[in-house]
């Protein structure tokens, strides 16, 4: 009898550790706390697929503005076999914010937990910043592919700082 519990108890946890429900957060400036509207918050669920050579797929891809309160829902996902979702927030001006990686140095990101009001700081960018990078980095931490081209909103304002980043580089190749 006691195993049949264990068992139980077991394939609940199992269901429970991929269900993320809906999540408010908001987005403020990280120097003023100030919100912060239109910055655009872009979240996609993974799968892991095989054994062995395994492969990534995306299984969900949300992309949502804040609003004038910098304020923002995301509906989750309810499966057991997706991944913790990738979180990234850009708006223009600001250095992106990402779940996992955190801009200029690529540190690790030890101060997220997915949980409902979680405020999200935006720095400003700063000019000692490079825009060349900072499109890597945006590009590299979500690795966007399929999720940035479904998305118009992030795709947008990844083209704009793609723009300032070749303009940067094409500033440097003439010195």
């Amino acid at each position: 009898m006691k195993i049949k519990y264990i068992i139980l108890a077991i394939i609940f946890l199992f269901l429970v550790t991929g269900c993320e429900g809906e999540i408010t957060g908001i987005v403020v400036d990280a120097e003023t706390g100030q919100p912060i509207e239109g910055a655009v918050i872009l979240v996609e669920w993974t799968t892991q697929h095989g054994f062995g050579l395994t492969y990534t797929e995306s299984y969900k891809v949300v992309e949502v503005v804040t609003d004038k309160n910098g304020k923002a829902s995301i509906e989750g996902v309810s499966s057991p076999f997706v991944s913790t979702p990738r979180v990234t927030i850009y708006k223009q001006g600001y250095v992106a914010w990402n779940n996992e990686f955190i801009f200029p140095d690529w540190k690790k990101r030890t101060d997220f937990k997915w949980e409902n009001n979680y405020v999200f700081k935006l720095e400003k960018f700063k000019p000692e910043y490079s825009y060349d990078k900072h499109a890597d980095f945006i590009d590299k931490s979500h690795g966007f592919g399929m999720a940035l081209e479904k998305k118009q909103s992030i795709w947008k304002a990844y083209e704009w700082e793609r723009d300032l980043a070749r303009k940067e580089r094409l500033g440097k190749s003439k010195k």
